[in-house]
């Protein structure tokens, strides 16, 4: 991992775990053990890295919804695939953390805010497989998107909760994640989609 990923990482954790606004550059700097001056040899402010973390998160969902709508299976596999990874919290994806916990902290700022503003993706996945869904629904597209990015997010809070470990740092957010990876995420999947998705798929 290059240092510029490291304080990319450390300073999504420490933004989920303390919100935006209380996490400080030098707190970033510190859990790194680098000089804050470290810091800004790769990023100008606090907000630039915020919209580099918000950037990275928007090409990889893009890449990750062409890869799924290119493939030769039903699209109802293709619901499931994209709520399996809403719901894939691992180690590596700690920036699917840190926008549910903005989400449950209310902590909505302009970076966050533009960010949601270009979060398209899902919207044109369904667009563009509209003939996979009822016909009453097709004029209903960013209603349906704007119900399952929230109610994902609260059932990815739900799990969450249910490691029953609070996360404060990095240790405490891989013991998280181990807690996490012991659920049964494969019944969540299949009971948000009889619940949200299945009424309105062909």
């Amino acid at each position: 991992m290059t240092k510029r990923d490291r304080i990319k990482r450390t300073a999504t954790i420490l933004f989920a775990a303390n919100g935006i606004r209380n996490t400080k550059i030098e707190d970033i700097a510190n859990v790194l053990e680098m000089a804050k001056g470290g810091f800004y040899y790769y990023f100008k402010s606090k907000e630039e890295l915020l919209q580099e973390i918000m950037d990275n998160s928007v090409i990889s969902r893009r890449e990750f919804l062409k890869e799924v709508g290119d493939l030769d299976i039903p699209f109802e596999e293709k619901l499931k695939m994209i709520i399996r990874r809403r719901l894939s919290l691992r180690d590596d994806r700690y920036n699917l953390f840190l926008f549910a916990k903005i989400y449950e902290n209310g902590e909505i700022n302009l970076t966050y805010d533009e960010y949601m503003k270009r979060d398209i993706i899902f919207s044109e996945f369904l667009i563009k497989n509209k003939d996979y869904i009822k016909d009453e629904y097709k004029n209903q597209i960013e209603k349906i998107r704007t119900m399952l990015s929230s109610s994902l997010t609260a059932l990815l809070l739900y799990l969450i909760a249910q490691t029953g470990i609070e996360v404060t740092n990095e240790e405490s957010y891989k013991k998280m994640v181990e807690k996490y990876a012991t659920l049964d995420i494969d019944k969540e999947i299949e009971m948000y989609y009889d619940m949200f998705l299945k009424s309105i798929v062909k």
